[in-house]
């Protein structure tokens, strides 16, 4: 971890001084806060559907809801950001790899991301997956 930048003198640390090119990216895949049982991921909706995109997930299918318990998905969560209509996924797995994989081969799977495709922004429908770096249990 970079030490803490100082504004000088005995003031307080004012955030992390940079490290060398590469360092973030050896640090978050080295972090002891890793795990294969969580995963927060980005998904980005168009602004003009985001009402429509939130009623859809009030009335999730309940074949889609037992598809992703079956496929050892749990705690799943999604948040909203309304500005830009970005949107924060969170979940749970024994292991997540396996059960993104899982629900990627249910039946229901192709179904549900076609009914959902209209309210995704160009490429907003890919996952982004963020490297997790800190947990508190």
């Amino acid at each position: 971890m970079s030490a803490p930048q100082h504004a000088g003198g005995d003031e307080e640390p004012v955030g992390p001084v940079p490290g060398p090119e590469g360092d973030l990216d050896r640090l978050l895949a080295t972090s002891s806060a890793r795990s294969p049982h969580r995963c927060c991921f980005l998904l980005h909706v168009r602004p003009e559907k985001l009402d429509d995109y939130v009623r859809a997930h009030q009335d999730v299918w309940e074949e889609m809801r037992e598809a992703l318990s079956a496929s050892g998905w749990r705690n799943y969560s999604l948040f909203l950001r309304p500005e830009d209509g970005m949107v924060v996924g969170y979940f749970e797995a024994d292991d997540v790899d396996a059960a993104q994989e899982a629900i990627g081969r249910a039946a229901i799977s192709p179904r549900w991301e076609a009914a959902m495709a209209e309210y995704f922004a160009p490429d907003g429908e890919e996952k982004q997956v963020l490297p997790q770096y800190f947990h508190l249990a």
